[in-house]
């Protein structure tokens, strides 16, 4: 199986404002009714989540923050409002969900033990299993099921996690340190799709008839 490692998720220096958004209070998706507005949590916008990383470099490596030549660094945006934050529903059975309380994102909590699929897949086996099982089945009540896109994956990456898996294991149980599909396709070559993988971070791409593992999503664009 081919790997490629294209890039990490992001950086924010002093030149990416986020202030807006900072200063929004903390609020939690609406898990009576699961109304999405093109991907909005209840704060009317898409709120850019943490990325959980908590350390600081300098040119010779790790180093307690601030960096003095290094100002800027991930660790040291840390508001609030954008911290990791989840709820899992009917966490006993084959329906429960994982809501993500920043972007408002509906996850399928377990997709091994809960949706049943067991085995890895390929490209489109998952973008099956997603749209047609999932919805065929209402899972957790809900025909609106798809493979999310290579963002939105990244989004629930935790890299402030001592070790792999980096995701959180209380909302995401029997996450793997493996390859999980994006639906989004490699712009360079309409063969290979965008892949995240949760044990070495970032994002690669892979021939769309290799297998690795599947999480649905529904909410969002």
């Amino acid at each position: 199986m081919r790997f490629y490692r294209i890039f990490m998720y992001k950086h924010l220096g002093p030149a990416f404002s986020l202030l807006a958004l900072a200063a929004l209070p903390v609020c939690a998706a609406d898990i009576n009714t699961f109304s999405f507005s093109s991907g909005m949590n209840c704060n009317g916008v898409w709120k850019l989540p943490d990325t959980g990383q908590a350390l600081c470099y300098n040119a010779s490596g790790q180093s307690a923050c601030p960096v003095s030549g290094f100002p800027g660094q991930d660790a040291q945006y840390t508001p609030a409002a954008v911290q990791m934050s989840y709820t899992v529903l009917n966490p006993v059975g084959i329906s429960s969900v994982t809501v993500d309380n920043v972007t408002g994102l509906m996850w399928v909590t377990n997709p091994q033990t809960d949706a049943g699929f067991k085995d890895m897949q390929t490209w489109e086996s998952a973008l099956t299993s997603c749209t047609v099982t999932l919805n065929g089945m209402a899972y957790g009540g809900y025909t609106d099921w798809r493979l999310p896109n290579v963002s939105e994956l990244m989004s629930i990456m935790d890299y402030g996690k001592a070790s792999e898996p980096y995701i959180n294991a209380a909302a995401f149980p029997g996450a793997v340190s493996y390859y999980y599909w994006a639906s989004t396709s490699w712009g360079l070559d309409p063969f290979n799709a965008l892949f995240v993988p949760f044990g070495p971070g970032g994002v690669g791409y892979n021939d769309k008839t290799n297998s690795v593992y599947v999480r649905c999503v529904r909410g969002g664009p």
